[in-house]
């Protein structure tokens, strides 16, 4: 129990007493009151204007009478007395108006507001005659007593009833003060009881006082066993700081003795001197103003100072009390310093757990481009070791040992995925990707696989779904063959389905992608354990029926980071369904980049106009690798081994092609392709095309900003290298631009018809006019605008606009640079209608 809720008995009974002392006053004061107003009663009733009233009533009807006596006298004589009638007259109307203006008109009652309309013209007619002549006629006087006579009825029944009323008012009077003295009698009897009552109720209280005093004692008594009982030290402290009670847990805790620390103050024996003045100050403004800033704020930790000078942390809480002295702080104290200790153990074994995780992701994506870098030479030779005569058992060796290295390649770039999306490190790219193309280019590359086995791979597209989105294709990709490919895996009579639909907004598109099998189905209480890393279900026997180490796991990642997620149904002996649901932007038609036709040939048998490559890359088997591919391709190559030996390089001399690894000692390839696109020398404008063993979206943006043509994650396949080498290729600067390439145009329709170059070249300058007007948007990334604007036209051989976009500035672009790239986009435009063999849309 506190304190202060131990006081509340003896608070309530000074509160009764107190109640008991105010309320002896108010009843003689009341007393005192009722007096007064007896007494003004008794004048009221005691006065004599009542009876003046009724008298001033009664003699109007006289002086009425003495009128009409003194104007039948004038009538009757030969010489009336003018004077007297007047008199009269002015007596009996004085006194008419008395009553009718004074108080003695409140004694009439309502109803004889017509008579009094009758004696108020009659007293109109009087003054009128009387006004009328100096010198009454006997005309005048006949008139007058003739209106008398007729009013004298009426008058009198008006004297009679105001008679009547003012003696009812004087009854009424004395009824009332009958009343009141009644009341008074009434409330002096209250009075007396009340006195008695609060005689009896001070009795009680004092013998209630009595009794709580003693069992203050008790309670006394009863709270300091359960003080010193108290495992927390408990210190109180009276209003100037100076300690009043300290329990046995504060001697153990603080080290002082309660004789010792008692009457001494709180500052100078437990609170740390740094703390002292900060102390003082809350104990002055709470005393001044009674708003603590501690008290009542629940516990809060705090540093506290043993008796040995020790400081360590406490926890504390402060109530008040009162007490006859004022104002009793009480202090709950708590060490908390093994709690501390405890809580710093397990911080830094938390710590400790987060560093060692971070050292197996950094491990992990090391030991992932690690390894990815010899991989890319194993890779590279055994495709150049198929491109020699090889007997057809060598032959059948070097596919296994490429399958093997694709699969251990995989299961790096898994481990390489799970370790970004880890390290918050994975990436997206949006682009525009046409969902059909997509997904039925899948279909077509592992139909094979299901034909293997027998198993039909069927697709239902939803019509609303064949359009173009902007999203991340390649990770939809990704997540598709995963599921598409364990399909098949675990599937063994029957077929998969996949199915294409989603929900559709104004400018967004929930898309669903379910695939469907009929294989062994998965049991309930799996069906979450498949999405974990390296978790793989099996048969008794130990055959493997669900899950594949990292890929459901990094798909379900992958799903989740573009705001989707992947979610299975499955029923052992039926089959499962995997549902991937993604949201998508759609994109405007045509906004996909014309697809690029692969070289079909895998022998360099014919090979194509001899190209000047430069290789800047620090691992010398990968160089010697990519070496060999681009020789055996009739292509010259120099090398570099690093950065700043590539910029030298491309300083000295004209390169149709450029290979940058990005990761290099000395300079790595973003700040070396930087320089060569800001230095404006000869290999400003050549192809670039960067080289990584780390994931793409780790350095793709950074690449592309600073001009890299294309991006490619190692080994690069033999294969994607006759791609990459059958694009049309932008030569060096000349001694003079022209405004068309007029080579570069022809090539392109030679590889891929005019209609084609006609299609890729509208979509071209739809999109530059895009760009082009949100280039002075101060928000708009000019520089990666440019960059694309720049590839695109050199694709297409418009030196005119590549030269508009190279004097442009990114820093500084206004409406001037807006308009020159403008013209020079009309004009490349029109030269490049009038050169292609097709007419121009316009015409």
């Amino acid at each position: 129990m506190k304190l202060d809720q131990r006081n509340r008995p003896f608070s309530r009974n000074r509160h009764r007493q107190i109640a008991a002392l105010i309320f002896v006053p108010l009843l003689v004061g009341l007393l005192v009151f009722l007096g007064t107003n007896l007494s003004r009663e008794l004048r009221s009733i005691s006065t004599a204007g009542a009876d003046n009233l009724l008298w001033t009533t009664q003699q109007i009807e006289t002086e009425i009478a003495n009128f009409a006596l003194a104007l039948s006298d004038a009538a009757a004589s030969d010489t009336p007395d003018t004077d007297n009638v007047r008199l009269r007259a002015d007596i009996a109307l004085s006194r008419l108006l008395t009553v009718e203006q004074g108080a003695a008109q409140d004694l009439f009652p309502q109803d004889t507001a017509p008579v009094w309309r009758q004696v108020i013209a009659y007293q109109n007619a009087i003054i009128d005659i009387l006004d009328a002549d100096p010198e009454l006629t006997r005309d005048d006087i006949l008139a007058m007593r003739e209106l008398t006579q007729d009013v004298r009825p009426q008058m009198r029944n008006l004297v009679l009833s105001g008679l009547e009323a003012g003696t009812q008012q004087n009854e009424s009077r004395r009824l009332a003060f009958a009343g009141q003295l009644a009341f008074t009698g009434a409330i002096a009897i209250a009075v007396i009881i009340g006195l008695s009552a609060v005689l009896v109720a001070l009795y009680r209280l004092l013998a209630l006082a009595a009794r709580r005093d003693a069992e203050l004692w008790v309670s006394t008594a009863r709270l300091h066993s359960t003080v010193e009982a108290s495992l927390d030290a408990i210190v109180t402290a009276n209003e100037a700081g100076i300690v009043v009670e300290f329990n046995s847990a504060a001697e153990r805790i603080f080290g002082w003795s309660r004789d010792e620390i008692l009457g001494r103050k709180m500052e100078h024996t437990i609170i740390p001197q740094r703390h002292r003045a900060a102390h003082a100050e809350g104990m002055e403004r709470y005393l001044k103003t009674e708003v603590p800033r501690v008290v009542g704020a629940g516990r809060v930790e705090l540093s506290a100072v043993r008796k040995s000078g020790e400081e360590f942390p406490v926890e504390l809480n402060i109530t008040t009390a009162e007490s006859v002295d004022g104002q009793l702080f009480i202090a709950y104290l708590r060490d908390i310093s093994q709690r501390k200790i405890n809580d710093q153990k397990l911080i830094d074994a938390r710590d400790r757990a987060e560093a060692m995780d971070r050292a197996k992701s950094q491990f992990l994506a090391v030991m992932s481009h690690e390894m990815r870098t010899p991989l890319n030479g194993i890779l590279g030779v055994l495709d150049l070791l198929r491109q020699t005569d090889l007997t057809q058992q060598q032959d059948r060796y070097a596919r296994l040992a490429s399958a093997s290295g694709e699969i251990l390649l995989e299961q790096v770039n898994e481990a390489l995925d799970i370790t970004r999306i880890e390290m918050g490190s994975m990436k997206l790219s949006p682009h525009p990707f046409e969902m059909r193309d997509a997904v039925k280019g899948l279909l077509d590359v592992l139909t094979p696989l299901a034909q293997e086995k027998n198993l039909s791979l069927q697709l239902q597209f939803e019509p609303g779904m064949d359009r173009t989105f902007d999203g991340d294709g390649g990770r939809i990709s990704q997540i598709l063959t995963n599921l598409i490919g364990n399909a098949i895996k675990f599937t063994d009579k029957g077929g998969i389905k996949v199915s294409v639909d989603g929900i559709h907004s104004a400018d967004h598109t929930i898309a669903t992608i379910t695939v469907t099998d009929t294989g062994h189905g998965i049991p309930a209480e799996h069906l979450e354990d498949i999405f974990e890393d390296f978790v793989a279900l099996a048969h008794s026997e130990g055959r493997q029926v669900r899950g594949d180490g990292l890929g459901l796991s990094i798909s379900r990642k992958v799903a989740r980071l573009m705001g989707g997620d992947l979610t299975v149904q499955s029923e052992v002996g039926t089959g499962s369904t995997f549902r991937l649901r993604v949201p998508l932007n759609r994109a405007p038609s045509g906004s996909v980049a014309p697809h690029k036709q692969p070289v079909a040939s895998a022998a360099p048998s014919e090979p194509q106009t001899s190209m000047s490559v430069l290789i800047v890359e620090d691992n010398a088997v990968n160089r010697a690798v990519l070496r060999d591919m681009l020789e055996r391709l009739g292509h010259n190559v120099s090398e570099a081994a690093n950065g700043l030996q590539g910029v030298q390089a491309a300083q000295k001399s004209i390169f149709d092609l450029i290979f940058m690894d990005v990761s290099m000692p000395v300079m790595d390839g973003i700040e070396a392709v930087g320089r060569i696109r800001a230095e404006g020398g000869l290999n400003q404008r050549t192809r670039i095309y960067g080289l990584t063993a780390h994931g793409s979206e780790e350095y793709r943006d950074n690449a592309l900003a600073v001009g890299m043509d294309a991006f490619f994650t190692k080994p690069i396949r033999f294969s994607t290298l006759q791609e990459v080498l059958a694009e049309p290729t932008i030569v060096a600067p000349r001694s003079e631009d022209t405004p068309l390439d007029t080579e570069v145009i022809d090539d392109l329709v030679a590889a891929l018809g005019a209609k084609k170059v006609h299609t890729t070249a509208t979509t071209f300058f739809a999109e530059a006019e895009a760009a082009i007007s949100v280039l002075i948007d101060p928000t708009a990334d000019a520089a990666a605008l440019l960059h694309r604007l720049r590839g695109g036209a050199a694709l297409l051989g418009l030196g005119g606009l590549v030269a508009a976009v190279d004097a442009a500035s990114a820093d500084d672009i206004d409406a001037d640079a807006v308009t020159d790239l403008r013209e020079a986009m009309a004009a490349s435009q029109d030269r490049l209608w009038r050169h292609l063999p097709m007419p121009s849309p316009k015409g």
